[in-house]
């Protein structure tokens, strides 16, 4: 009998270990890190302080999610990467060559740094302060897009730099929907300039879209940054589909000058037995910019493709060739070129196919 009472008294033991309850330590954290103080505080003028610390509620991550702790820091004005190190539940930011004086800084926290869990802040946090006696209140804000694709540029990197000193830029970064706002500037001129920053590395890379402008400001000023990639590369046709009988669709490499006016002696359509088709007219194919998320850019996206009408039906099992002639590219850099295209025969309701031929080998660099 004493053994069979132990266990029952074990038994009732584990029972009440296994009740519900509260988990030992309390709820799951599943917040973000917050900041609890930031020095110097915002607002603060006449101070030149060694670094400016960032101080949160928890230890923070030195290795956020998808990134580097230093990308998520920026600095305005910035002469170079400034320092970002971390210190368990304090991050402090300082400026290799030290602050300006007379200069107004703005030193931003972007949303995505993460605790010892994982859990993301969301949301950002800035601080702003003044080397000097006075904050300078000028800002330049409006919507950095991807022209080309028609639609916003979400983490645009915008920079604008005084046209009295180049090596000084005020930085920005665009928010989900493209918009920014480069604050806390002096009256002046500025060279204003918007990046695609595809590697997140705050400077411009070969092949990463841009665009830029000159902005006067004596107080508030709005500008549009329509970027794409500015490359010498001429456009040229790479592909020819065939839509009907009489409709040609040509397919370029990169976009067309928006500004070019294309008429008929801009393509020609020729049979293998040279014979010329009567081209009667050549537009712009429209683009796509149904996912642009309600923001568009004020300027139509540029096309890369053209529609082609021709005066004479094109039958099946033919061959022609088509030209397109002095094609500007977005830079203006005109080209001509063509492409032989084979249409097979198609059963009897089925649109023809078209077969472009392989594309020409690339040109030898001297």
């Amino acid at each position: 009998m004493p053994r069979f009472t132990s266990v029952i008294v074990l038994g009732a033991l584990a029972s009440a270990c296994a009740s519900p309850g509260m988990p030992p330590g309390g709820p799951t954290d599943t917040e973000g890190p917050k900041v609890v103080n930031v020095a110097p505080d915002s607002g603060k003028t006449g101070v030149t302080p060694r670094e400016v610390v960032f101080r949160f509620d928890e230890v923070v991550s030195e290795r956020p999610a998808g990134g580097t702790l230093d990308a998520l820091f920026v600095v305005s004005p910035r002469q170079g990467a400034p320092n970002v190190d971390w210190h368990r539940n304090e991050v402090t930011v300082r400026l290799r060559r030290g602050w300006r004086p007379n200069t107004t800084y703005t030193v931003s926290l972007l949303p995505g740094i993460t605790d010892l869990r994982g859990n993301v802040r969301n949301t950002g946090a800035t601080v702003v302060f003044s080397t000097g006696s006075a904050i300078a209140t000028g800002q330049i804000s409006g919507r950095v897009f991807n022209w080309v694709a028609g639609s916003p540029a979400p983490r645009a990197l915008v920079e604008a730099r005084p046209a009295a000193d180049t090596s000084v830029a005020f930085v920005a970064v665009a928010d989900s929907s493209g918009a920014y706002s480069v604050t806390n500037l002096a009256p002046g001129s500025y060279r204003l300039r918007g990046v695609i920053d595809d590697n997140n590395n705050h400077a411009l890379d070969r092949r990463e879209a841009w665009d830029t402008t000159t902005v006067t400001l004596t107080d508030n000023a709005q500008r549009e940054l329509l970027t794409f990639v500015h490359d010498s590369v001429a456009t040229t046709l790479s592909s020819v589909v065939l839509r009907d009988s009489v409709t040609l669709e040509l397919l370029l490499d990169s976009p067309v000058d928006p500004a070019q006016q294309l008429t008929d002696a801009n393509v020609s359509v020729t049979a293998s037995d040279s014979t010329r088709i009567a081209v009667t007219s050549v537009t712009r194919s429209p683009v796509d910019t149904a996912g642009a998320l309600g923001f568009k850019p004020s300027r139509p996206p540029p096309a890369r493709s053209l529609l082609v009408k021709v005066g004479t039906p094109i039958l099946t099992a033919r061959e022609f060739r088509v030209r397109a002639i002095e094609i500007r590219s977005l830079e203006g850099t005109p080209t001509t070129s063509e492409r032989i295209v084979r249409l097979a025969p198609a059963p009897a309701g089925v649109s023809p196919t078209v077969t472009p031929p392989p594309p020409p080998p690339a040109p030898i660099k001297r």
